[in-house]
């Protein structure tokens, strides 16, 4: 399985959600919320992989950030990181549950860290890293010549 195709089931699954307003992929330093229209955001970023030839693995990192607005008061900051904490959440269960591809496996083990961000907009979310793991699967007949 190829980075764009598991980006592509991610995509698909996150854009499923009727809480999010749009979603985006690339490194954390192409951010420009002045692009973003739609909020809640989530963004996706490829973090690189390991290949494991002795396990027949390759495990793709990735980081996860669902942003929405916050009022300049902040009076709605739990509500954002409510929701935003809840979109991770789901997200991880909807990979879970509908990407059937034996070649797929979500693995998320580790803290979701909130975080504020006020380059135009005023948001407030959530980030958490997790690893899709495939299968390593030596076909030298697939290799392009």
């Amino acid at each position: 399985m190829t980075l764009n195709q598991i980006i592509e089931k991610i995509k698909t699954q996150a854009e499923s959600h009727k809480m999010v307003g749009k979603f985006a992929v690339g490194a954390e330093f192409d951010f420009a919320v002045d692009e973003v229209k739609y909020y809640p955001l989530v963004w996706l970023v490829p973090n690189g992989f390991t290949f494991n030839t002795e396990q027949k693995a390759v495990n793709y990192d990735f980081s996860m950030l669902v942003m929405d607005r916050q009022f300049e008061s902040g009076s709605n900051t739990i509500e954002v990181l409510s929701d935003t904490a809840g979109i991770i959440i789901d997200i991880v269960t909807l990979l879970k549950r509908n990407v059937t591809d034996a070649d797929f496996e979500v693995q998320v083990s580790g803290n979701a860290e909130p975080f504020f961000d006020s380059r135009v907009d005023i948001c407030g979310g959530h980030g958490i890293s997790f690893t899709i793991n495939t299968p390593y699967l030596e076909s030298y007949c697939d290799i392009p010549t």
